[in-house]
């Protein structure tokens, strides 16, 4: 056989085979770089074009919603958009490996929540959009020095008109708080960071359900028809269930966002005069209204008895119509002296017609209290009939702000103190519509006593029935210890402390006051603190001991001493209550305490929750919580606002309660 020495190998010999790898590497090497430098000015470019927005945006709101231009915001609001969509669109490959990156030095915290970071600037930003494309013509009616009336009809037509751009938005900012919620390393944060989120924690919420009520708006301020509501001004210096003492009551009247009738009249009035001719439409009050005030009719003034608010918002109105039947209500909105100072605070100073009253944050309470005593030259007949029309006086330069001057609200600072009075209940809303009915009661705006399963719950609830304004110098600090050792069958033991903190009074306990000499506002909170407690515990939990507290008769308006011990009622399906009776003297403290056993449904497995409800109207109080676990366990996790104290099995927790707080804990 013959061989061919010139035919060539069938197969790349080794040599040439790396070489085309290399090759072929190199080409991958480069194009990787070219993508990555595509990719690094294209990040780059957007991540600078966000950082001079940063500086547009503050030039832009230099001067308040007045020196806005529409344009420009709206330029800058599509730009910063476009700019999260590039970053978003740009990142997105190195999203995936960002986690694994928390070793870097100083950014590896950012990398482990960079996912959740990009999403909540890629959904907020989209919120942002979509809430300025359906708000953008409230600017414009705002800043038209044209408009001679009231801007408020104007801007009910856009809130209306916005109402799909609004639902968008809550969708899309909803994207936001579940990548919020996914991150949990903040605290790793570099600092500048952490501050922001913090401020971002503290807005949230008020973020959150704004764009939930704006979409009930138009229909709360009647932009389909007109709408009326009554006005209950009440009186935390004379605490009841809801808030405070009705002192006054009003009727609001809106059509599409025009006040139609706005005015006040004193409540006590209001009730004397209607008793005089309807006494017979009236029903026997509650059982400890009779009993501890010798009340024989249940009146409009005292129509906030019932704690939960839909409750007595209902009675209100019942009572109400007895004088005005052909009065259609549409809801009650309940207000007290804080929530005026919250309104205030936003308003900008108030001026008083014919006076040179101006009231402010500040002095808002403190007008009101004087605004009580008499003026000289009354008489004591014309001070009784006259001592509370500067509500009507206030409420009615208050509505000349609003519609006259509305650019120069605060409406940053608006929003923030409404949330916060809704949420502290100095304002209270009810309303007849089901649909707005379902969005405050899905924002516990409503008052609504609820009591969730598998928890605890306690509602300390004062009601002063001494017919003065003595909690101006009521403290309170409540002590609550709830003993898990036998699971089975929990129990509590809870101290109230009271202390009266008014001017040493050498005058005696008497359970009214007398209004011949024309007393001062604080000579009538001067006064000993006639209290009927009652406590809301879980359903089905039973009383073990009560305080008892002596009255002699001749310091009670029935003459009647009381010596009765403390007991259990039913009040409302979902509750046990504890109800007593006692007096704080002048400058003095007094305590009272309640021992019960609670049932074994508020351990669900090894977790144990407690919802401490804040009282409408009531001051902010101090509040320990102990809780001592089973035998053998230890606290393996908790919520609540501040940490706690532990020593062995006890678990001490004490804060202000300032709102209604949860307090949750786990244990192994």
């Amino acid at each position: 056989m013959t061989t061919e020495a010139n035919e060539l190998p069938t197969t790349d010999s080794p040599v040439m085979t790396w070489a085309r790898v290399r090759l072929l590497l190199l080409i991958v090497l480069g194009l990787l770089v070219v993508w990555l430098g595509a990719k690094s000015w294209r990040i780059g470019r957007a991540i600078q074009s966000l950082l001079d927005q940063q500086t547009a945006v503050n030039s832009l709101m230099a001067e308040g919603i007045s020196g806005i231009d529409p344009a420009q915001a709206d330029n800058i609001i599509h730009t910063i958009r476009q700019d999260v969509v590039t970053l978003h669109k740009e990142t997105a490959v190195f999203m995936p490996l960002t986690p694994h990156l928390g070793w870097l030095p100083k950014v590896g915290p950012l990398a482990i929540a960079a996912p959740q970071l990009m999403e909540m600037a890629d959904a907020g930003t989209e919120t942002a959009v979509y809430a300025y494309e359906g708000l953008k013509p409230a600017l414009l009616v705002l800043q038209d020095e044209a408009n001679a009336g009231s801007p408020l009809p104007q801007l009910v037509d856009v809130l209306a008109d916005a109402q799909t751009n609004m639902a968008l938005a809550q969708q899309s900012f909803q994207r936001v708080v579940n990548a919020r919620q996914q991150i949990s390393n903040e605290d790793q944060f570099p600092e500048r960071i952490q501050t922001a989120f913090i401020m971002f924690d503290e807005w949230l919420p008020l973020a959150q359900n704004g764009l939930m009520i704006t979409q009930v708006m138009p229909a709360l301020l009647g932009h389909d028809a007109p709408h009326s509501y009554l006005l209950l001004a009440q009186n935390e210096d004379e605490i009841r269930a809801t808030g405070g003492f009705i002192s006054g009551i009003g009727l609001l009247t809106i059509d599409n966002g025009e006040i139609l009738s706005m005015d006040f009249q004193d409540a006590t009035m209001f009730d004397a005069a209607s008793i005089l001719e309807n006494s017979q439409a009236y029903d026997y009050p509650p059982q400890p209204l009779q009993e501890l005030m010798g009340a024989d009719y249940l009146l409009l003034r005292d129509a906030n008895y019932w704690p939960d608010f839909p409750i007595s918002a209902q009675k209100a109105i019942e009572l109400y119509q007895i004088v005005q039947p052909q009065i259609r209500i549409d809801g009650v909105i309940a207000i007290d002296q804080r929530f005026i100072s919250l309104l205030v605070e936003a308003t900008g100073p108030v001026s008083i017609m014919g006076s040179d009253t101006v009231i402010t944050s500040a002095n808002a309470v403190q007008s009101f209290r004087d605004a009580f005593n008499i003026k000289d030259g009354q008489t004591t007949l014309e001070w009784l009939q006259n001592r509370k029309a500067f509500l009507s006086t206030f409420s009615a330069a208050i509505r000349q702000k609003i519609e006259t001057e509305p650019a120069t609200l605060d409406l940053i600072t608006l929003a923030r103190n409404m949330f916060t009075a809704l949420n502290t209940r100095d304002l209270q809303l009810y309303m007849i519509d089901p649909e707005i009915t379902a969005v405050l009661t899905q924002l516990d705006w409503d008052g609504r006593l609820e009591n969730p399963t598998h928890q605890d719950y306690l509602l300390v609830l004062d009601t002063n029935v001494g017919f003065n304004k003595t909690n101006l110098y009521i403290d309170r600090a409540t002590e609550y210890e709830v003993d898990l050792t036998d699971i089975s069958q929990p129990k509590a033991h809870l101290k109230i402390t009271y202390h009266h903190t008014g001017p040493v009074n050498d005058t005696a306990c008497l359970q009214w006051v007398s209004y011949d000499n024309a007393p001062t506002y604080l000579e009538v909170a001067n006064q000993c603190y006639f209290n009927f407690l009652r406590v809301y515990t879980p359903q089905n939990s039973e009383l073990t001991w009560t305080t008892q507290h002596f009255i002699p008769g001749e310091m009670r308006v029935t003459e009647q001493t009381w010596a009765k011990e403390g007991q259990a009622i039913n009040e409302f399906a979902n509750f046990t209550t504890f109800t007593n009776f006692l007096v704080v003297p002048h400058n003095q403290s007094l305590a009272t305490e309640v021992v019960y056993t609670l049932p074994s449904t508020v351990v669900n497995q090894h977790t144990y929750q407690l919802w401490v409800r804040k009282q409408a109207g009531s001051k902010t109080e101090k509040v320990t919580v102990t809780i001592v676990l089973p035998t053998g366990s230890h606290l393996s996790g908790f919520t609540a606002p501040q940490p706690p104290t532990t020593s062995e099995s006890i678990v001490t927790f004490t804060f202000e309660l300032t709102e209604d707080t949860l307090i949750s804990l786990t244990f192994e």
